[in-house]
């Protein structure tokens, strides 16, 4: 199966009583302290695969699936950063000009105060996509790439 079309494959329970998302809202889907992730789409569940790895080694992260591009919940994302300190921003786009840039343009105008490191992404790598489907999933973000990037969140740190 292609990696993009591996979101068709995501099976869970859906409550009888689901409400409507609402567009625009984001929604923190695991809460925690040290480091949030946003995200979107299937890296939210690479970004919970990745949290839950980080909590084995005492790193509670915090994932915040944006649900929504445009609009996009500022007051979520920057609520969390003002309580993790740290973000680390990951898409399945490529790194230049992408969602990630958006996001952590944002993130850093309006909690830069809040920061106790840089902003760092986590996207495809800056290749073509390749064909092949094991190439590929050298190139897509995953679990481990987050987690490599978030334990560099905190030796980048100023505190």
């Amino acid at each position: 199966m292609c990696i993009r079309d591996s979101l068709y494959s995501v099976k869970g329970e859906v409550p009888d009583d689901l409400e409507p998302m609402e567009i625009g809202r984001a929604n923190v889907v695991r809460e925690g302290k040290d480091c949030t992730l946003v995200t979107y789409s299937r890296m939210t569940h690479v970004c919970l695969e990745a949290a839950a790895t980080l909590a084995k080694e005492g790193i509670d992260v915090e994932v915040v699936d944006l649900r929504s591009l445009r609009p996009l919940d500022e007051d979520t994302v920057v609520r969390s950063v003002k309580k993790t300190h740290r973000c680390v921003v990951v898409h399945e786009g490529w790194p230049y000009g992408g969602v990630g840039a958006e996001v952590s343009d944002r993130v850093q105008r309006l909690a830069f105060d809040w920061l106790d490191a840089p902003i760092l992404r986590v996207a495809q790598l800056d290749v073509p996509m390749p064909y092949n489907a094991k190439l590929e999933q050298e190139v897509i973000p995953q679990a481990e790439r987050v987690v490599s990037t978030v334990k560099r969140v905190f030796s980048r740190g100023r505190g």
